[in-house]
């Protein structure tokens, strides 16, 4: 695309933006492949456009990315616009560029060849945003609708997925990978939205056909303040003007509110156990490893067994079955078909298993609502003691800290408070944030180890084979965050050096040899 032709709006004195001083006519003729605003992504023939950033200015990064290809900058700048050239290459300053960058990121995408039309779905809430539009985007699959997945665990057309750096990334990054997806197929979209995405305005201008509301529990407070604030900005994604859907949890007491919200213009469909939802559970039964449910909804009434365990992993495939039967592409009986192709999250109630060994558990729970589902599902699910291993995050709400360690004492037998990603918080001050609320009158047996693998190690060495340990906060996780460090690290990893094995992994094997045989 021609940057004249993007800039047009803002040239001469017929600029759009009156208030805005215009920019000089004399804007060079280049013809630019992609806008970026993080200079680590620029490739060759692409526009860096250079922000004023929380800790510096994107202007500091303009030479690495004309290194890198940048064809052309446009420059977040306080005062008259300007031209000036380095190395050849036009830098374009324009004043409070900020305030309209995402007009012009759109204006990119609608008016370029790389253009898309995807239907977009958006999930947000505290817990169960990756699980509810991985079930999605495998379903979708199973129905050979090519859908792009967007969030926590990765982006790209499922099942090719590529690690992602946020759960909503910036508009330009979005943008992109939207295009990409486009071009490889896919026909929708369903991604992650936070509730930072939503406030920074990652999102803005982005035309969203459906939302759905997971829940909200404490989480982020750190950044919104309070539990009203985290609400507020939520609610915003749901008041978009062009939404048709909103697939709200009616067990969630914020759910509720959104239900009962006469500000929200789409389309209400509830989902959950309550007897007023309109997709709900009318009745289930959880066995060890799956769970067999009849459900009614708007379309029909149908039965399916999941090979996952926890009332809220039900509900979970509750809100991706809403997600695409709203669509009515599909027929509500092949839809509840294409349930059997899903499969848990990775570092989402993953089981493992040793010979002789207390089986073990990662999850990624690191809030205190998500620890206390988990927690809550395990204790049904074993006949020994119930061990827990986990910390909290540095940098972050300190609030949650006490809260989990008390919830930890509710249900498990022995507690081991160790390092999640301190980041660049004192690990000994977090510790003691955990331990400020303890139930003095519960005997569970707590004890402090700062090393994670080690605290694994010793947890495992007391347990017997009928007990069970939940290694919750990290899940999927290859990293620990240390004095703002990525340090190699994982769970899974852990158990494995330990001689355990994926449960999953090793029942597909054992399907394997059967097959050889």
């Amino acid at each position: 695309m021609n940057l004249i032709q993007l800039l047009a709006p803002y040239i001469g004195t017929n600029a759009e933006r009156p208030e805005q001083v215009a920019l000089s006519t004399n804007i060079p003729d280049v013809n630019i492949q992609g806008l970026v605003t993080d200079n680590r992504d620029v490739k060759v023939g692409d526009c860096f456009i250079a922000l004023a950033g929380i800790t510096q200015h994107g202007k500091v990064f303009i030479d690495d990315a004309i290194a890198h290809g940048a064809v052309a900058v446009l420059l977040d700048v306080e005062e008259n616009p300007s031209i000036t050239y380095r190395s050849d290459t036009p830098i374009i300053a324009i004043r409070n560029l900020k305030a309209y960058v995402n007009k012009i990121l759109i204006d990119f995408y609608q008016l370029s060849s790389t253009a898309f039309d995807m239907r977009l779905m958006s999930v947000t809430g505290t817990n169960g945003k990756s699980s509810i539009t991985r079930f999605a985007a495998q379903m979708s699959h199973s129905l050979q609708q090519s859908t792009g997945l967007m969030g926590t665990l990765g982006f790209g057309v499922w099942p090719n997925i590529t690690e992602s750096k946020n759960t909503t990334p910036e508009l330009a990054v979005l943008l992109r990978q939207f295009a990409m997806m486009k071009t490889q197929g896919a026909k929708q979209v369903a991604m992650e939205v936070s509730s930072h995405g939503i406030e920074q305005k990652r999102i803005e201008g982005l035309t969203f056909e459906t939302a759905v509301f997971s829940n909200l529990s404490q989480d982020h407070l750190d950044y919104h303040g309070d539990m009203e604030s985290y609400f507020s900005i939520k609610r915003e994604l749901f008041l978009l003007p062009k939404l048709q859907y909103a697939i709200i949890n009616a067990d969630d007491e914020y759910g509720q509110r959104l239900l009962a919200d006469e500000k929200i213009s789409a389309k209400k469909i509830s989902y959950g156990f309550s007897k007023t939802a309109d997709v709900r559970v009318v009745d289930w039964v959880m066995h060890s490893a799956s769970i067999d449910a009849s459900i009614t909804s708007p379309w029909g009434d149908a039965s399916f067994t999941i090979n996952m365990v926890g009332d809220f992993n039900l509900a979970n495939v509750l809100a991706a079955i809403s997600m695409l039967a709203v669509d009515e592409k599909f027929s509500f009986a092949e839809i509840i078909n294409s349930i059997e192709c899903i499969t848990a999250a990775p570092g989402r109630m993953q089981v493992y298993i040793k010979e002789n060994c207390a089986n073990a558990v990662v999850d990624f729970a690191h809030t205190p609502d998500a620890l206390e589902n988990v927690l809550a599902t395990l204790k049904k699910q074993t006949q020994g003691r119930l061990a827990v291993v986990f910390g909290c995050g540095g940098n972050r709400d300190a609030g949650k800290r006490p809260q989990m360690t008390r919830i930890a004492q509710a249900f498990a037998d022995r507690i081991v408070l160790t390092a999640d990603n301190p980041r660049k918080e004192n690990l000994q001050n977090i510790i003691k944030d955990m331990q400020s609320d303890l139930d003095i009158s519960n005997p569970t047996l707590i004890t402090i180890e700062l090393d994670r693998k080690k605290a694994i190690e010793l947890v495992l060495a007391e347990l017997n084979n009928n007990d069970l340990l939940l290694i919750a906060g990290k899940g999927h996780e290859a990293y620990q965050d240390i004095d703002g460090v990525k340090i190699s690290y994982s769970d899974e990893a852990t158990l494995l050096s330990l001689g355990y094995q994926n449960i999953a992994q090793h029942a597909a094997s054992i399907e394997l040899i059967k097959e050889a045989l």
